[in-house]
């Protein structure tokens, strides 16, 4: 490995700084290993609609499935890219199989759901290790490392997020006499064309953040190296070398003229100093003595007990699959072993999302529900704040008779339905705000009115607003003529549901 021509700054890094410098080599070569992806990915598509073209959610599956056959050619490209080695496209396609074909079983099996798909790719297609080499150097270079358990859990929100933005797009800049697709439809109930479309977002979707996930695997197994086999000294070394190199010809003649200036030096000096050292030689004896002395004082003297942890090492590993077992045996024990670690990780992984998934729902629930933690004000606060108008209809207590149930069904009695209905709604309002239990602002619409009630209410009052606001909403912005009957049923239960409130309010 020439590392001089690697081209990136080897520094010791963080996980994430790993993480960071992986997007960077993915921006800058995002082209070629966006179109290296999908050459190998739109094959297997097409090949899987062909067969599937009446049940397009297997022909995705398969495309997502194969994930493991796309990713090993997008890292030895990067590989020899990073060391300034350039692959043409015929030398990619002779050499694909042989990259792509070592333990491609295992990879598409039990090692499908390992979360460190892509921090484990370069031991077995850069070194090409199999077996226990594998386990052993995985292990090594794994110790410590986790970030790439949630580069794969990033890549997939990420992936969802991009499919559902594929969507919404695709919805958005349809004109509304064209719009033959729905979000509805497109989620919950999606036909033969919606879910092609669907899946060719997901294919889209893949295709941008493979390249990213494959170099980001790559540049977190490139700082573990670095890490262990300290390649930024080695390359420090190797430029100080180069360096002396080449500036042994010019120091060379300067050399010998600071030989002979030291040589003259130390013969002036040496006389001084000749005296001295004959004056500071003793004989054995006096030395010993002298010793002993010194060792005598009270700071040689002390004994003391100190503790302290010491590293022993790590445990030792689990006794492995023993050597003299068949062949057969020794593969069934591995692939047990493999399914165990990868449907491990798997779990690991669906339980954060999992996590996820119930802290948002818990947010939106506690989101839709904020009307519940408000503190509420005293009531002659909400009093002051009661509008003296809603929708264009008065709330004053002088514009309302005393028996609201009785002016109706006079009114329904001379034929004035709009003003029966009119007489119920600004009744129910005013009701709920002079018993102090809804605030409403000036600028609330009847949906909001609605959802305000809901909030404070209970069930059957709730339902009885919901039906009066809907014909309301029909007699004042839809010119339709209320039935007298509803507006008459609605009249009898004004009693039973808001009865007693106005009594209290008066």
């Amino acid at each position: 490995m020439e590392l001089d021509r690697i081209a990136v700054i080897v520094r010791p890094r963080t996980s994430w700084e790993a993480v960071d410098l992986g997007f960077a080599m993915a921006r800058s070569w995002f082209v070629p290993l966006w179109l290296l992806w999908l050459a190998l990915a739109l094959p297997v598509y097409l090949l899987s609609a062909l067969f599937f073209a009446d049940q397009p959610s297997w022909a995705i599956l398969i495309v997502w499935w194969c994930k493991p056959v796309y990713e090993p050619l997008l890292l030895f490209w990067l590989s020899r890219a990073l060391f300034a080695d350039r692959i043409g496209a015929r030398t990619l396609i002779r050499q694909a199989f042989s990259v792509i074909r070592p333990q491609l079983i295992a990879n598409l099996t039990w090692r499908r759901f390992n979360p460190n798909r892509s921090f484990n790719m370069p031991v077995t297609v850069l070194e090409k290790l199999k077996g226990k080499a594998r386990k052993k150097r995985i292990a090594v270079l794994s110790r410590g490392q986790q970030a790439s358990t949630w580069l794969t859990i990033v890549g997939l929100v990420f992936e969802l997020i991009l499919q559902l933005s594929f969507i919404f797009l695709i919805i958005v800049m349809l004109p509304e006499e064209l719009r033959w697709l729905d979000l509805d439809g497109f989620l919950f109930n999606p036909g033969p064309l919606e879910q092609w479309l669907q899946h060719l977002g997901d294919l889209l979707a893949m295709s941008l953040i493979a390249p990213f996930y494959v170099a980001a695997g790559f540049s977190l197994y490139l700082t573990r190296r670095t890490d262990l086999e300290a390649w930024d000294i080695e390359i420090a070394f190797r430029r100080l070398i180069g360096r002396k190199h080449g500036g042994r010809q010019t120091r060379r003649v300067g050399l010998s003229g600071r030989a002979i200036i030291l040589l003259l030096c130390g013969t002036l000096l040496s006389a001084g100093y000749t005296s001295d050292l004959q004056a500071a030689a003793m004989e054995a004896a006096e030395a010993k003595t002298v010793i002993d002395q010194v060792l005598a004082d009270e700071a040689f003297g002390q004994r003391k007990q100190v503790t302290y942890w010491k590293y022993i090492g790590a445990k030792d590993e689990a006794p492995g699959v023993p050597e003299d077992l068949p062949w057969l045996v020794k593969w069934i024990l591995e692939v047990l072993e493999g399914f165990t670690q990868g449907f491990a990780a798997f779990g690991k992984a669906l339980l954060l999302i999992v996590a996820g998934v119930l802290l948002a729902w818990l947010l939106y629930k506690a989101w839709a529900n904020r009307e519940y933690l408000v503190i509420r004000q005293p009531p002659t606060a909400r009093q002051r704040q009661r509008p003296a108008r809603l929708f264009g209809l008065p709330l004053d207590a002088g514009s309302l008779p005393a028996d609201i149930a009785g002016e109706c069904r006079s009114l329904l009695q001379q034929g004035d339905v709009r003003g029966g209905l009119s007489l119920l709604y600004r009744g129910v309002l005013m009701a709920l705000l002079e018993h102090d239990r809804l605030e409403i602002p000036d600028s609330a619409t009847e949906g909001e009115c609605i959802e305000r009630v809901r909030a404070v209410c209970s069930e059957d009052q709730s339902a009885y607003f919901v039906r009066l606001t809907g014909l309301w909403i029909g007699a004042a912005y839809g010119h339709q003529a209320p039935d007298e009957r509803q507006v008459s049923g609605l009249c009898g239960e004004w009693e039973r549901l808001f009865g007693r409130v106005t009594d209290g309010a008066e």
